[in-house]
This record gives C-alpha cells, sequence and structure tokens, in this order.
C-alpha cells in the first residue's frame, strides 16, 4: 500500500476516506485523526503525535490556547516528539495498520479520560493554558464533544472494521515518546525504552518476549518492562506514587475487545529519536 512509500498526509489527501472526523467547529477542515489500513493484523496508535491547535482556539493576541511562551507548544506537554517518525518507519517494515491523531493533546488529550484534569489539561508541566483553565462545565463538554469523543468513537470503528477484516482482533502497539526531563521533576528518568502492558491481569507472553528481543538486540539500551510506565484500567486503586497511566485508546481498543494479551506500549526516550535515526530499524524487526 502507498502508505508504506508515502507521506502519511499524502495517502490521507489521494483517499479522504481515511479521514473520517472533521472538526465540528465550521472554522477548520483538518481532521480529527486519520485512519490508512496495512495488510498486517498489527495496529499502530500514535495518538500524541499531532501538534495542530484549531486558530479558533487561539486568545485575542493570536496565542494558541493562550499560552504566553510560543515555545512551550514544542514541548512534551504539547506532542510526542519523534514518534510519528517512528511509527511510520514500523508500518513500513510490517504493513501495519495505524490509528493517528492530528490536534496536539492540548486541545483535548484522547489519551486521557474525559473525567480527568489533564483530559483538557488548565496546566501542563508548569505552564499555564489559559483558554482550557477558562472553560466551565459546559464549555469543556463543547470541548470534548468536538474533539474527544469523535476521535474515540472512530478508534472504536476502526479497530471492529480491522477485527472483521481479519477475522480476530489485531495486535495493538501503542507508539509514544517521553521526555527525559521535566520543568515539575527533579528526577530524570533513567530509561531509554519503556514496554509495558497491565500487569494487573498477570504475565503476558507476547509482551516478555518483545522486551527480550530489544534488550538482546540493544544491550546498551536501558529498556524498562513496565517501569517507569504501566498502564491501569479504570478505578484501579494504586499505591501512593506508583506511576500507572489510565489510558483510554488502548482501554478501548483492547481492554474492552478481551484482547490484552495481543497488546503493548511502546514509550522511547525523545533523545534517541533525534540522533539515532539509523538505530531504529531494531524496533521493526
Amino acid at each position: 500500500m502507498s502508505m508504506f512509500t508515502e507521506d502519511f498526509d499524502e495517502e490521507i489527501r489521494r483517499n479522504p476516506g481515511a479521514a473520517r472526523v472533521q472538526d465540528q467547529s465550521g472554522a477548520e477542515s483538518k481532521p480529527l485523526y486519520a485512519t490508512v489500513k496495512g495488510r498486517s493484523c498489527l495496529l499502530l496508535l500514535s495518538v500524541h503525535e499531532g501538534d495542530y491547535i484549531p486558530k479558533w482556539l487561539d486568545d485575542a493576541q493570536g496565542r494558541p490556547l493562550g499560552i504566553a511562551d510560543p515555545a512551550d507548544l514544542d514541548r512534551h506537554i504539547a506532542i510526542d516528539h519523534g514518534i510519528r517518525e517512528v511509527t511510520r518507519l514500523v508500518a513500513a517494515s510490517t504493513q501495519a495498520s495505524v490509528f493517528r491523531a492530528t490536534h496536539s493533546r492540548l486541545v483535548a488529550d484522547i489519551n486521557r479520560f474525559p473525567d480527568q484534569s489533564d483530559c483538557v489539561a488548565p496546566t501542563a508541566d508548569g505552564t499555564h493554558i489559559p483558554l482550557n483553565s477558562a472553560l466551565d462545565p459546559g464549555g469543556r463538554e463543547a470541548r470534548l464533544g468536538t474533539y474527544f469523543h469523535p476521535a474515540i468513537d472512530g478508534l472504536k470503528r476502526f479497530v471492529r472494521e480491522l477485527a472483521d477484516d481479519h477475522g480476530s482482533e489485531p495486535f495493538v502497539i501503542c507508539m509514544h515518546s517521553f521526555a527525559r526531563e521535566l520543568a515539575e521533576s527533579q528526577h530524570p528518568k533513567r530509561h531509554d525504552v519503556c514496554v509495558f502492558g497491565y500487569p494487573e491481569f498477570g504475565p503476558s507472553p507476547n509482551l516478555d518476549l518483545f522486551v527480550r528481543i530489544l534488550r538482546n538486540q540493544q544491550p546498551e539500551l536501558i529498556i524498562g518492562h513496565d517501569e517507569p510506565f504501566s498502564a491501569r484500567t479504570p478505578g484501579l486503586s494504586t499505591p501512593q506514587g506508583y506511576k500507572r497511566l489510565a489510558s483510554p485508546t488502548s482501554f478501548y481498543a483492547v481492554i474492552e475487545r478481551n484482547n490484552v494479551l495481543n497488546h503493548f506500549a511502546l514509550e522511547i526516550c525523545q533523545d534517541l529519536i533525534p540522533m539515532r535515526q539509523e538505530k531504529l530499524v531494531w524496533l521493526a524487526r
């Protein structure tokens, strides 16, 4: 398929059916997400790769979401740097299907549940987001209705279509990158890569095997298994300070479909990606 040799945006332009949900504001035409079907039963979810913020979400001074320092829009709070390119590389090698979000997580983070404050974050890693913090409950629901729920509905529909096409559930990998250092943390992450799933469901042979392969192929990297991140189901109680991520994209695409053993999330430290493009081929083997 042409997605493996061309830019995703070109694929979307030539196949508008891949972009099923349009911005509901009436002022923009950029799709909320894009989908491209591959030949394999692998599905890559790349929901933090987008950096688009609609113009109607600028303040009176023309600042996106009212954010005072434009440099904040280039930080991890707004985009997972490099993961779009990594996702494309893995898709090209494996002929995977891809679901990718186009909008910045600062508009509405579809990898947070809507009742979480950082789904429409009033602040993010020390940065104030005025047009988010000013939302009343009705305004917040309107934002979710425009940017969150249609994207989640599109994800669910796409997974159903792939399952129907292949006659079985797809193997789902959630693609992310992370910042080694955050403004509000004094402890840089020592890990280079993290592979994680849902530990409360017990061992996952596929995840365990993938971690072993990565560690054998890249012994110089610190590859974490369910650390420094791991997923959790909604409502799960965890000890104070225990880092668990409530991930609606994997919850709706995997847990609700009773497919937990055919899933893991891949987090790559952003400082590896721009300097080591030639080393990323090990991800797609």
